[in-house]
């Protein structure tokens, strides 16, 4: 078995970069055929080729370490580049020279991210790729079924409603178990990718994802469920450097279906005023995912669809609405927003009355009037980072928070290079790009789930650990009594 991961891993290079070259051919005639204008089209190439560019010179370097820095330059491809060319009714409030000043924000960040992550991962030696089977089989399958199993108690607790005695709590409980559930996916690819996982074994892990994913799109949220099969995807992709298309085709499409009929579900199911309202038992889960699906599906047929997936992932009116409104109409925050991070650090058992995680969103959107204060308790807007820099310090903002995000997933590049796929630096690298890819966080959001993903890391390699441990132990035992 090690022999063969070896052999793999000397050819991923090959196969990643056929893939990426493929991947850059087809953004380059996606541009070439749905741009209206010059300036569209030049909007468009200037995020496409800033969000490509990591991932080229990852794999100059040999694909060594976790893609931190290159999987966050990735993801503005369909939040930020593709919306310029889908006529994104956000976006058609403004004029193109606005959307084509905020394309060359964008590139600005990614590029002034790429020279500092690119710098700084430098570091790393040649010769340390990634290990493929330093790890005890049985107690990575054990713990990925263990964190699967904990996921589906945790969102079957939530949908009944059970975890209302956790009260203010109830955030940390689900950043806690969406981390371990993350890790839990990633560990499935993993095992997949290196063979281990096969027979009844695969199908069980396979209906349990499934199940967990359904669970999650249950509440008529999308992003936690993709995240989930994202994380399984990617850890079958970092092992074996080759794109499973299957699977992510099935995953957008049906995204882009339950998309189009998620505002039909919300209205019928979700209580007035509120952003809840679920099934409260697995027998109602077939009959929501049916209707859903037809939803989805007449909506489509129709043309009845208030935004379609693209328009709802683009974060990039944001960045218009902050460069076209600052500081004209609305003075620079100068820090405001950053100014609560201290804050969310401190534990809700020392500080009851700590702000929440969403003070800094709310914030913006109040004072851009995009929400009031009432709107705000019901309704989410995601600003991200780009455009919370902006709102703070203009283009010196945006610069900075480029050097502080490319400085930190440099030094994740160089210390998840040549760690084996089950460590410390590995898995808290991975914990970081799931958290990073969610584009429309913002500063204090962003560190308040790191740190809760990070203890969760701790605890889930602890508990690995634990259970090699106590295999190894239970081998040499039969081996004595041998």
């Amino acid at each position: 078995m090690s022999s063969s991961i070896a052999q793999e891993q000397d050819i991923a290079p090959s196969h990643t970069n056929a893939t990426l070259i493929i991947a850059s051919c087809l953004l380059v005639v996606i541009g070439l055929i749905w741009s209206d204008s010059l300036e569209q089209l030049l909007a468009y190439f200037l995020i496409v080729f800033a969000a490509i560019l990591p991932s080229w010179l990852w794999i100059r370097m040999g694909a060594l370490g976790i893609p931190v820095f290159p999987g966050l330059a990735a993801a503005y491809i369909p939040t930020c580049a593709f919306p310029i060319l889908g006529g994104n009714e956000s976006l058609s409030l403004f004029t193109l020279s606005d959307i084509l000043r905020s394309a060359a924000t964008v590139a600005l960040f990614l590029v002034t991210g790429t020279i500092v992550w690119r710098l700084i991962a430098n570091l790393v030696r040649e010769g340390t790729a990634v290990p493929a089977g330093k790890f005890n089989t049985s107690g990575m399958l054990g713990l990925a079924f263990a964190g699967l199993a904990i996921g589906l108690l945790f969102h079957i607790s939530a949908n009944a409603g059970w975890l209302a005695v956790v009260g203010a709590y109830f955030g940390v409980v689900r950043s806690v178990a969406g981390t371990i559930v993350t890790l839990a996916c990633f560990l499935f690819g993993i095992a997949r990718a290196c063979g281990y996982l096969r027979g009844g074994y695969f199908w069980v892990a396979i209906a349990g994802v499934v199940l967990l994913v359904v669970l999650t799109w249950s509440s008529l949220f999308l992003v936690a469920g993709i995240i989930y099969a994202l994380a399984a995807l990617f850890g079958y992709s970092i092992v074996s450097r080759r794109v499973f298309w299957l699977p992510v085709i099935v995953l957008f499409t049906t995204t882009a279906i339950l998309h189009a009929g998620k505002a039909e579900m919300r209205d019928k199911y979700w209580e007035p005023g509120t952003n809840s309202g679920a099934p409260s038992s697995l027998a109602q889960l077939p009959d929501l995912a049916s209707e859903w699906i037809s939803a989805g599906i007449g909506a489509i047929a129709r043309g009845d669809i208030n935004q379609n997936v693209i328009d709802r992932a683009s974060i990039l009116q944001m960045i218009v609405q902050a460069q076209t409104e600052t500081p004209d109409r609305v003075d620079y925050l100068n820090g405001e927003t950053y100014s609560y991070i201290p804050a969310v650090l401190v534990p809700r058992f020392v500080d009851a009355d700590k702000p929440t995680s969403q003070v800094a969103m709310n914030l913006l959107n109040i004072r851009y009037g995009n929400l009031t204060d009432e709107g705000v308790a019901s309704t989410a807007i995601g600003w991200g980072l780009i455009a919370e820099a902006f709102a703070n310090f203009g283009y010196a903002g945006v610069v900075l928070i480029a050097l502080i995000v490319g400085a930190c997933c440099g030094g994740l590049a160089v210390w998840s290079s040549g760690a084996e796929l089950i460590s410390l630096p590995t898995l808290i690298s991975i914990a970081v790009m799931m958290t990073l890819i969610n584009l429309e966080t913002d500063s204090v959001g962003l560190v308040s789930t790191l740190l809760q993903s990070l203890i969760s890391v701790v605890v889930f390699l602890a508990a690995y650990r634990a259970l090699a441990i106590s295999r190894e132990s239970a081998v040499s035992s039969e081996a004595v009594a041998l």
